[in-house]
């Protein structure tokens, strides 16, 4: 790649990172009193942005690390074969440090894996109370046959 594609490279993750980070500036929200409903509203919405926040830090850090590649003359080289990573990758999926041949085989070798280990959220709530809806389907029923405590 040449000099003048890197910086334009750069100057585009530079761009990516500003926007980045004025998406990430949240105001912090008032709390409000209200009923059940309210209050599990604005707890969803809660975890909603602390996700989309997650989300934003870890574009924040491959942008990071894309600018130190640049830097370090090695952007647009494949992490895996060492091989170079067509610009038309480049262009789609700027942050991409696989060519398409090694992402392509480490997505089929991943196939086979459940969900929960490809996952770095790994099917969690962010306080950890994943209820299976079975559970739930179960609690409904009893209910709905007398056989409850309700």
């Amino acid at each position: 790649m040449n000099a003048e594609m890197m910086k334009q490279f750069e100057n585009l993750f530079i761009e990516l990172k500003k926007s980045t980070l004025n998406e990430m500036k949240m105001e912090t929200p008032s709390l409000e009193k209200g009923d059940e409903i309210d209050l599990s509203q604005e707890d969803r919405q809660r975890e909603l942005d602390l996700k989309l926040l997650a989300r934003q830090n870890f574009m924040l850090k491959k942008i990071d690390n894309a600018l130190f590649q640049i830097k370090n003359g090695t952007f647009g080289i494949c992490h895996e074969c060492d091989g170079e990573i067509e610009i038309n990758r480049l262009r789609a999926r700027p942050v991409a440090t696989q060519c398409i041949a090694c992402k392509e085989e480490s997505e089929r070798g991943e196939g086979h894996m459940m969900y929960e280990k490809r996952s770095h959220t790994q099917g969690k709530s962010l306080h950890g109370n994943v209820i299976p809806l079975r559970a739930h389907a179960e609690d409904l029923a009893s209910v709905l046959t007398g056989n409850s405590d309700y």
